[in-house]
């Protein structure tokens, strides 16, 4: 999983960056989660479902959550961390 960084939050849009400095926007909406993340905080991401989602929209919600695909080690490129004060929730990619 990619580590990237919350530069900047515009509404829906989140402005990531990668350890080699490289800019991501992505629009993303979060379900069931008590506090969205915030400037500073740490988003973690397989590789292609970023490039997948790059300059696009994505939502996640929980793990248990009905939407998406259920979670097993063939597709877990659909699940994000988000740390938010050092703490790591676990998402899963919803499909509207």
């Amino acid at each position: 999983m990619l580590k990237l960084t919350i530069n900047d939050i515009r509404e829906y849009w989140y402005i990531l960056r990668d350890f080699n400095n490289k800019q991501y926007e992505i629009n993303i909406e979060f379900y069931d989660i008590k506090q969205f993340p915030k400037k500073g905080d740490s988003i973690y991401m397989d590789e292609r479902l970023l490039q997948e989602i790059n300059h696009s929209v994505a939502s996640f919600g929980k793990l248990d959550g009905i939407y998406g695909k259920k979670i097993n080690a063939e597709n877990f490129e659909d699940v994000i961390v988000v740390q938010i004060n050092g703490e790591n929730i676990y998402l899963k990619r919803y499909y509207g």
